[in-house]
C-alpha cells in the first residue's frame, strides 16, 4: 500500500528540512491564490525552547519565521528575534500539535490543543499578537499545517524526550517493577469521549499515539515497534500494554486519566471502564483502511508497519 507521504519526504519538527518544505509550499500556494496575501502585512515568529540538540539551533531553541509584505511572503528557519505575532513553548510539549492532521475538523484541533496542553505542565504555550483577520488568509495557513503534519515525526532522540517530558523515573519504575502507572495522562473529557465512542475511530488512533506511551514504547523497543491486538494469543512476553483508565478506581487507587503501563504478555481484559492497546517489536501490526491512513500522519503509519522508522534516523 502506497502512503500519502513517502518516507523520504519525512522532516523532523521545525527543522531546517522542515522549514524549507513549508517555504516551498507556501511559495506555490502564493502563486495558486496570490488573494490570499493581497492587503496582508504580518510577521510572525514560532520559538520552542528544549529542541533536541542534534538540530543545530543556538540555545537548543528551534522554530520558524515568516513574513507577508506586499504580497510576497518569505519563510525562515530559526526563531526571529521579534514579530508581530510570537508563540512561544516547549519543543517536545507542542510536536504532537505539529503532527496531528485537523482535515477541517474543529473537534481535532480542539481535542489536540486540550490533551496535548498537559504535556506542557509548567511550560505552556505563550502568544502575543494576533492572527490577521482576512478570511482569504485562514485556509492558507490551516493548509499549510496540515501539509507539514502529513510529513512530520517523532523527535527521535528518544532520551532527550523522556529528559522533556518529566519521565525518567516512570522508565526506571517499569524497568524495575515491570508496571507503572503514568498519572493524569488525558483528560477527563477525553476519558468521557472514549466511553462514548469505545475506543474507536479517531480516539483510537489518537490514544495510539500518545506521546508519553510512544516514548515508553520507543524507549523498549526502538525503531521497529508496532501497534498489535491485545487479545491476539501468537503474542509472547515481548510486548508493553497500555491500559488506558476511563474511571475513578478506588479499590486499585487509579483515577480516569490514568494509563497502567505493564511489560510482559498483554494484561487481561478488565473492567468495561478501561481500554487496552499492547505494543510489541514483533507481532502482526493492526491494519489500517485507506480511510485512517490519509487522516493520520508517519508516526501511526510506522506503528501499523506501514513504513521503516529507522529509515529517518
Amino acid at each position: 500500500m502506497s502512503l500519502p507521504v513517502p518516507p523520504g519526504e519525512w522532516v523532523e519538527f521545525a527543522s531546517r528540512g522542515w522549514c524549507e518544505e513549508a517555504n516551498r509550499y507556501l511559495q506555490e500556494q502564493a502563486e495558486l491564490h496570490p488573494e490570499a496575501l493581497d492587503g496582508v502585512e504580518w510577521s510572525v515568529t514560532e520559538r520552542w525552547q528544549n529542541a533536541p540538540p542534534h538540530l543545530g539551533f543556538a540555545d537548543n531553541i528551534a522554530g520558524f519565521w515568516f513574513t507577508i509584505s506586499s504580497g510576497r511572503i518569505e519563510v525562515g528557519a530559526g526563531p526571529a528575534s521579534e514579530a508581530e505575532t510570537e508563540i512561544d513553548g516547549d519543543y517536545n510539549a507542542i510536536l504532537p500539535i505539529g503532527w496531528t492532521i485537523y482535515g477541517g475538523d474543529h473537534n481535532v484541533q480542539t481535542r489536540a490543543q486540550r490533551e496535548y496542553g498537559r504535556l506542557s505542565r509548567n511550560k505552556p504555550v505563550a502568544m502575543t499578537g494576533e492572527f490577521p483577520s482576512h478570511p482569504p488568509l485562514l485556509p492558507f495557513l490551516g493548509g499549510l499545517h496540515d501539509h507539514m503534519a502529513r510529513r512530520t515525526i517523532n523527535n527521535p532522540d528518544v532520551e532527550h524526550r523522556i529528559e522533556h517530558y518529566g519521565l525518567r523515573a516512570i522508565v526506571e519504575e517499569l524497568e524495575r517493577a515491570g508496571s507503572v502507572v503514568l498519572a493524569n495522562a488525558f483528560t477527563n473529557e477525553m476519558a468521557e469521549e472514549l466511553q462514548a465512542t469505545a475506543g474507536v475511530g479517531r480516539h483510537w488512533e489518537e490514544m495510539v499515539v500518545h506521546p508519553w506511551m510512544l516514548t515508553m514504547v520507543d524507549q523498549a523497543f526502538g525503531a521497529g515497534a508496532v501497534v498489535v491486538d491485545p487479545d491476539d494469543e501468537s503474542i509472547v512476553e515481548d510486548a508493553l500494554s497500555a491500559v488506558w483508565v476511563l474511571a475513578d478506581d478506588d479499590a486499585a487507587g487509579l483515577t480516569a486519566g490514568d494509563i497502567v503501563v505493564s511489560t510482559g504478555k498483554p494484561a487481561p481484559a478488565a473492567s468495561a471502564s478501561t481500554l487496552r492497546l499492547t505494543y510489541t517489536r514483533s507481532g502482526r501490526p493492526i491494519e489500517l483502511d485507506d480511510e485512517v491512513i490519509q487522516r493520520n500522519p508517519p508516526v501511526l503509519w510506522s506503528l501499523c508497519g506501514l513504513a521503516d522508522r529507522s529509515s529517518y534516523h
